[in-house]
């Protein structure tokens, strides 16, 4: 055990014996580093009571919900696992939203608000993940997403003070995220890029936006995961896949189904994407892919018509076949099979083949690199379209993977919005992880030179500069909030 018996015996005091562990047959079912103790709180006093011990004796400390990113975690550090904090608090219909704890998922959430008629954004990492952290998703086009969905929230500084942000802190309401009165959100939501001082001290409850929800209480499934099938398409659902022949085509139908506020869910898959959506092993995935491949004509993105009504579900047709016939959408017939349809219905809506986009089947040593945008669509295509043309010819050459599409994103907010990413398995030649981590460093060097992003590649005290002296703010929040330089630095609730 790498944490003195003295320390180990106060923060017994705070849980209990049953809710710490340092037993080092135990630790490495967390992580593999020499944890210090693994710590199970059950609510924010109790948090706020071991972050103010840490300070005391300079320990580290890490928060995990539902874990989905593993961090490098110092020897001797203590790791909270907050699996105890695990209640929805309240879901408020006629306001339309919910209180969370970190522990909840967001199937779990979403299970609960279908029997409401309500619905809520779930991050791309999947439904598996914590209820409660920011970020984007398949839904953002109708549910938005990143921190446009946190209201007020309860945390616990890295220093140990609870903060009630928003109107909690000035009504004791959950409404609202920004006031009355001044906001620290933008420092909780870390908007911007870097080391944001959102990935300190742990925030223990958060209210989280609702929105309409036109379907099911829930989908008639049958089988079991991954071998299920939805029996039948709900009442006024319908999804397609379309391929266009240029990405200045696919941008435009983007727009149009935006303005025309007609879909429920837009996402830019590459085709590989869409075969881990809708193949239940890698052998399937596969065979989906090379079909798919000879099938598009170029970039795409599948839609989600959801309607309240037969009147309302044929007028979305209607106008999204007008769209597409302007825009040269070509439909691909894989995904007009009931079976195939219905799988991608419920991974596009419940969220949950993210581990198998992300997982997939990669060359030895290798791990995607890439980067991700959120802002203007256009200016997010004009920066990784020109990386897309690099990545391209790298493949060509046989130093990356083809994995069918060279970059993917959706559209935000009825098309206000987009989200754009890009990323870049290696191939098996040996040479392959150098050439895309030199392709990575170019394509950085670009978005900053030219104004089209700032990219999180690049060192802050570069970066910074450039972006109103970001470092700069950013050490000095650090410093008010995080004294002692306990936390380590991740997202407070990572997945």
């Amino acid at each position: 055990m790498h944490l003195s018996k003295e320390i180990y015996a106060e923060i017994e005091n705070i849980v209990g014996p049953e809710n710490i562990c340092g037993d080092p047959a135990i630790m490495p079912s967390y992580h593999d580093s020499e944890i210090g103790a693994v710590v199970l709180p059950k609510d924010a006093e109790e948090v706020q009571a071991i972050v103010k011990l840490c300070n005391k004796h300079k320990i580290q400390f890490i928060a995990m919900s539902t874990g989905f990113i593993r961090a490098q975690i110092p020897r001797g550090s203590i790791y909270l696992d907050l699996r105890r904090m695990n209640h929805i608090i309240e879901i408020n219909e006629e306001n339309m939203y919910a209180v969370v704890e970190p522990y909840v998922t967001s199937a779990e959430l979403q299970a609960e608000l279908f029997k409401r008629g309500l619905n809520c954004s779930i991050k791309g990492s999947g439904s598996q993940c914590t209820s409660i952290i920011r970020g984007h998703g398949h839904m953002d086009i109708s549910t938005s997403g990143d921190d446009r969905n946190q209201l007020a929230m309860e945390w616990v500084t890295p220093a140990g003070d609870l903060i009630r942000l928003g109107s909690l802190g000035s009504v004791n309401e959950w409404f609202c995220g920004d006031g009355p009165g001044p906001s620290l959100r933008g420092v909780i939501s870390g908007r911007g890029s870097g080391d944001a001082l959102a990935e300190g001290g742990v925030i223990t409850k958060s209210a989280m936006k609702l929105y309409h929800w036109p379907g099911p209480v829930e989908f008639p499934l049958e089988g079991n995961s991954p071998n299920y099938n939805l029996k039948e398409m709900p009442a006024h659902f319908m999804i397609r896949y379309f391929s266009f022949p240029s990405v200045d085509k696919m941008y435009e139908a983007e727009l149009k189904i935006g303005e025309s506020e007609i879909a429920f869910e837009l996402m830019g898959f590459n085709v590989a994407m869409l075969s881990a959506n809708v193949s239940s092993s890698l052998e399937k995935e596969i065979q989906f892919l090379e079909k798919a491949k000879k099938e598009v004509q170029g970039p795409g993105f599948y839609v989600i018509i959801a309607a309240n009504s037969q009147e309302e579900f044929e007028y979305n047709q209607k106008v999204l076949e007008q769209i597409i016939t302007e825009t040269g959408g070509k439909s691909l017939k894989l995904v007009e099979d009931p079976r195939v349809a219905g799988i991608l219905l419920i991974h596009g809506i419940r969220i949950c083949a993210s581990i198998r986009e992300t997982f997939r089947s990669r060359a030895p040593g290798g791990k995607a690199y890439g980067f991700q945008i959120m802002g203007q669509r256009d200016v997010c295509i004009k920066w990784i379209g020109e990386a897309a043309e690099r990545k391209k010819k790298l493949i060509e050459k046989g130093l990356g993977a083809d994995d069918g599409g060279v970059f993917f994103g959706w559209s935000v907010e009825h098309s206000h919005l987009g989200k754009t990413e890009i990323f870049f398995d290696p191939s098996p030649d040996p040479r392959s992880v150098e050439a895309i981590l030199a392709w990575q460093q170019e394509t950085a060097w670009n978005a900053l030179n030219n104004h089209l992003a700032v990219p999180t590649h690049l060192p802050l005290e570069i970066i910074g500069p450039r972006v109103s002296n970001y470092h700069i703010w950013s050490k000095k929040m650090d410093e008010a909030f995080n004294p002692n330089g306990v936390t380590i630095f991740l997202p407070s609730l990572t997945g």
